[in-house]
């Protein structure tokens, strides 16, 4: 299989880097970063309303756009390159979750529209897997009632709608949970990444909707197309520090020359680009799989995150030796870069487990 971006999606690109330039510059960053919110609403609103990214991956029918992951990984990359504060990320994979569980008219139309903000709840502490949740979901006359706590809930304090896993009397599935209603407590956690705000979820009988049937929540595939979504990021992420890197190697001087004319960066930088660029491939592929040949998902999202995970901190951690002691300082974007890296690829990866997993899918373990 041979599948390449076209000049439509080139166009996408710019109109995205163009936008973001504008809305999530280094000083924009350091303002959020710095601001109660840890976001800019009237940034998200711009990119919602004159780029429409947030049903870009939307059925038409349901309030979006009708494009794939291969479009809104481009956006995703893009934010990564500008580290976003915005909740890109988290809207995106909870858009997605809705939209495999069935799809809601109701609950697509505001995600569709940046209107109203979600994020996804998968996770609790202690452990990752669907088949031993925590949360429990139990029937309230005509509804249900969610009990338990999620952690790693990206942008949870902004979020309108939290698509949440829990355990059924039918097995795990899947409900929508809306922050306002009673029972619902977010907590912010500090983590070391200060671009992107995270918490803890608690559910004390909160109302929750089912997305779905009841004891059949496509957990797995939910969770293949977050790390689609993540290794797009990563891509971003690798490629903004290759370019950084790059750059100051040109400008800076010693002993009469650049430091880029120098066998050992030379070295260090074709290395990350080799890097880069299989990360790039490797997250190209997953997202165009998600659109297409989802049978072989679960394999390619697996690669497409360990591959990128390793890419972006490689690069992320040259970045700054290539910088020097400014690469170490606070006021230098390098330290930040490294932060996401970090944090996102936990976020996706147990590098044992994923190992394993890519072994166990191919038949080669």
């Amino acid at each position: 299989m041979h599948f390449r971006y076209d000049p439509e999606h080139d166009d996408l690109r710019a109109s995205v880097r163009g936008l973001l330039a504008d809305v999530a510059s280094d000083a924009d960053l350091r303002r959020d970063i710095d601001g109660d919110a840890g976001w800019s609403v009237a940034a998200w609103r711009r990119l919602c309303d004159e780029l429409e990214i947030a049903g870009l991956a939307v059925p038409e029918e349901l309030g979006g756009s009708g494009f794939g992951l291969v479009e809104l990984g481009i956006v995703v990359e893009e934010a990564g390159r500008s580290l976003l504060t915005a909740p890109l990320l988290a809207s995106a994979a909870a858009t997605q979750a809705v939209l495999v569980a069935g799809g809601r008219a109701e609950l697509t139309g505001g995600l569709a529209s940046g209107e109203r903000i979600g994020t996804l709840a998968l996770r609790e502490p202690g452990t990752t897997s669907s088949a031993r949740l925590r949360t429990l979901a139990e029937r309230d006359g005509s509804g249900w009632v969610l009990t338990g706590t999620k952690d790693w809930v990206l942008h949870g304090a902004a979020a309108d709608v939290v698509v949440c896993s829990a355990q059924s009397p039918a097995g795990p599935s899947l409900f929508a949970v809306e922050t306002g209603a009673p029972g619902v407590v977010t907590e912010a956690v500090e983590t070391v990444d200060p671009t992107r705000r995270v918490s803890t979820l608690g559910l004390a009988g909160a109302p929750a909707t089912l997305l779905g049937t009841e004891g059949a929540a496509p957990v797995d595939e939910i969770t293949d197309r977050f790390t689609v979504l993540v290794a797009a990021e990563l891509v971003g992420i690798a490629g903004r520090c290759l370019d950084d890197a790059t750059r100051y190697a040109g400008e800076r001087t010693q002993f009469g020359r650049p430091i880029g004319s120098f066998q050992a960066l030379k070295h260090k930088l074709a290395s990350v680009l080799m890097e880069v660029e299989a990360a790039r491939a490797a997250a190209l592929y997953a997202a165009y799989t998600a659109d297409r040949r989802p049978a072989e998902l679960a394999t390619v999202a697996t690669i497409a995150g360990v591959v990128c995970g390793s890419a972006a901190l490689l690069a992320a951690g040259e970045n700054v030796q290539v910088h020097g002691g400014i690469g170490m300082t606070w006021e230098h974007s390098a330290h930040l870069l490294l932060k996401r890296a970090t944090v996102d690829r936990a976020l996706v990866i147990d590098a044992g487990r994923d190992l394993e997993r890519i072994a166990e899918l191919t038949g080669i373990g």
